[in-house]
């Protein structure tokens, strides 16, 4: 049983009733300034039992709550998905976006003392209304462990929570004493990461061993200031932060990738296992190194995929795009749900299922131990073949949970099928960039064909088939495509583009820009390695459209949609561009220039676009 506190004007009933149905005895209200943490001190020494204490009300999600009660220590969640839209009739409302600024933390018996005295403390220190974040502070402050749920991607994994984090809190403690921002962490993870990278492309096993520290310090950096955003007394997470976290730990997991496919053409003419240098391996082990490389020359691992070093690309782009769609996936679940994409609920075996679902840390282990022992071809196998049964494993929990909520809102549903048989609602469709419709990342060409058909076409259904024919033609070979007909794939695509104007108010439709990523990352690498792109080209292109996908979607996420990717061209712009390069004969010098381009106008547009203040930013 749980006593809860509502830091809010008041509690509404359907709070209260969400909140006795999941187990809570008692449920009482208090100002959010001085006088309500008085009161929160009182009922930490006199509750007896654990106390849940919500900052705000509508802004933590029946799910997030149901998590943190399920959660056998002293837990939080601090709203850092700013901007997210609230629910209105069951639906994602972009014109009712709310900051997040408030949260959740559930304190277990034994930390019940320290709750009192910190919020006895921020009552007589704390000028106005108090976030979570300040009350986690605090309890840190008296050596409190708080588990911070939504403290950055794949935050929930047992590496991050069993080994990192510890050393991460006091770091973040460090850092805060000495004024030091989160984004100077995340720059300092970001170099740790890219010095990471340089090591894991030298051949020698003292050289791994040294990026392999690098890259624990570089995620060291980057957790201790995710738990330092998330803690902080604003109660807020700036977009230009939120997006610098994530843009520094992609560019961190993808620099490694490619150094270490750099690194196998480096192994196939220096030594595997005790061979002597300078003596050339056959394409088939290529990517086999280390200690016990040459224990796997005669398995599937030194065949599957092809031979030679652009096999060994072919695995890390695949690596690299099967983590970019889990991630869109997850910003899209987000939305929806408005509660973290990893988050999924847990058994009794919490900590291997946490594991079994591959987030970051793991990750990183997986990297740093097969790299250094038996080479790149296994760690990009096992990062492949995990990765893709975690993320189906995550997506299923997900899907499940949409459509079970949805079935619940049938009847609002249809009532609203009803009111809209005469026609749109004014605005509707053709604004769609200012919700879930912003995630997809569509260019100019998609948009005009969306207004085709004013918005009336679900998203999913054409993604669903563009998707199916993309996959199979490049299945059979986009080689045996002659002349025009290589633009086939492209124009199966654009079939998604008749969505494009849509609300994405469907049950499944959070699962449409990662889609549309998926379908755009298997035609630009097939292509690619079809006309013989150099394998670093292609690696480039993919790393350069899924950057830009994400920042894209993180600007929606925070309020800062954009109706069309004219200067990024949109999916469907690039894969048109890269259809008709195949047809002039000039992919290579396209994909060059495209991703230069793609690199100088992912700085460019985080210099002149995310530090530009928002019109309306509550910050």
């Amino acid at each position: 049983m749980t006593v809860a506190l509502v830091l809010a004007g008041g509690a509404d009933a359907g709070l209260r009733g969400r909140l006795a149905a999941l187990g809570v005895r008692r449920v009482d209200a208090a100002d959010r300034t001085g006088p309500g943490l008085l009161t929160v001190a009182a009922a930490a020494r006199a509750a007896g039992e654990r106390v849940l204490v919500c900052a705000g009300e509508g802004v933590v999600s029946e799910d997030m709550l149901a998590r943190l009660l399920s959660e056998d220590a002293t837990a939080a969640f601090t709203g850092m998905s700013a901007g997210i839209s609230r629910t209105v009739q069951s639906r994602p409302d972009p014109a009712a976006r709310v900051g997040m600024v408030g949260g959740a933390l559930v304190v277990d018996l034994p930390d019940l003392d320290a709750l009192a005295r910190a919020a006895e403390t921020l009552a007589a220190t704390y000028a106005g209304p108090a976030p979570v974040g300040a009350l986690i502070s605090e309890l840190d402050r008296r050596g409190v462990k708080v588990r911070v749920l939504d403290a950055g991607p794949d935050s929930d994994g047992a590496v991050t929570q069993l080994m990192v984090d510890p050393a991460a809190r006091d770091t973040a403690r460090w850092a805060a004493g000495r004024q030091l921002k989160p984004a100077a962490l995340y720059g300092i993870s970001l170099g740790l990461g890219l010095i990471a990278a340089i090591w894991f492309s030298e051949l020698a096993g003292r050289a791994k061993l040294l990026a392999s520290v690098a890259l624990a310090g570089s995620f060291l950096a980057g957790r201790a200031a995710s738990l330092l955003t998330a803690t902080g007394r604003e109660g807020r997470v700036k977009p230009a932060v939120a997006w610098l976290g994530a843009a520094s730990g992609l560019l961190t997991e993808f620099g490694v990738y490619a150094a270490l496919a750099i690194s196998s053409g480096a192994i196939s003419s220096g030594v595997v296992g005790s061979a002597a240098v300078g003596r050339p391996q056959s394409a088939t082990t290529v990517g086999l190194g280390g200690t016990f490389g040459h224990a796997l020359q005669n398995t599937f691992v030194a065949s599957w995929g092809g031979g030679g070093q652009v096999a060994v690309w072919r695995l890390a782009v695949t690596a690299m795009a099967v983590v970019a769609v889990r991630q869109l996936a997850g910003l899209g679940y987000e939305y929806t749900a408005r509660t973290p994409g990893n988050l999924f609920r847990r058994s009794a075996m919490r900590t291997l299922e946490q594991a079994a679902t591959l987030p970051v840390g793991e990750r990183f282990v997986v990297i740093a131990i097969t790299a250094i022992f038996f080479g790149p071809r296994l760690t990009f196998m096992l990062l492949l073949g995990w990765g893709v049964l975690a993320a189906g494993y995550v997506l299923a929990g997900q899907i499940t949970r949409s459509i079970r909520q949805a079935s619940t809102d049938d009847e609002l549903a249809e009532e609203d099928e009803l009111a809209e048989e005469d026609g749109l609602p004014e605005g509707a469709g053709l604004l769609g960039y200012d919700g879930l419709a912003a995630y997809r990342d569509d260019g100019v060409v998609s948009r005009w064909l969306g207004r085709l058909v004013q918005g009336r076409l679900p998203p999913l259904p054409p993604v669903l088939v563009g998707l199916f024919v993309t996959c199979v033609l490049t299945g059979l070979g986009l080689e045996n495509l002659p002349g025009i007909l290589v633009l086939t794939p492209v124009e199966a695509m654009l079939l998604a583009g008749l969505g494009a104007c849509h609300s994405h108010d469907g049950r499944l439709d959070w699962l449409v820009p990662a889609l549309l990523e998926a379908g755009e990352c298997v035609f630009l690498a097939a292509l690619g390695f079809s006309h013989r792109v150099p394998a670093v080209l292609v690696f480039a292109v993919l790393a350069g459209l899924i950057m830009r996908h994400l920042d894209v979607a993180y600007r929606a996420r925070s309020g800062r949609g954009i109706p069309a990717d004219r200067f990024g061209l949109g999916w469907d712009g690039r894969m048109l561009l890269a259809g008709l390069a195949a047809i002039i004969g000039i992919v290579p010098f396209v994909y060059a220039a495209l991703s230069g381009y793609l690199l100088v106008l992912f700085c460019w547009d985080f210099l002149s676009g995310w530090l530009q203040p928002t019109v309306g930013d509550p910050a």
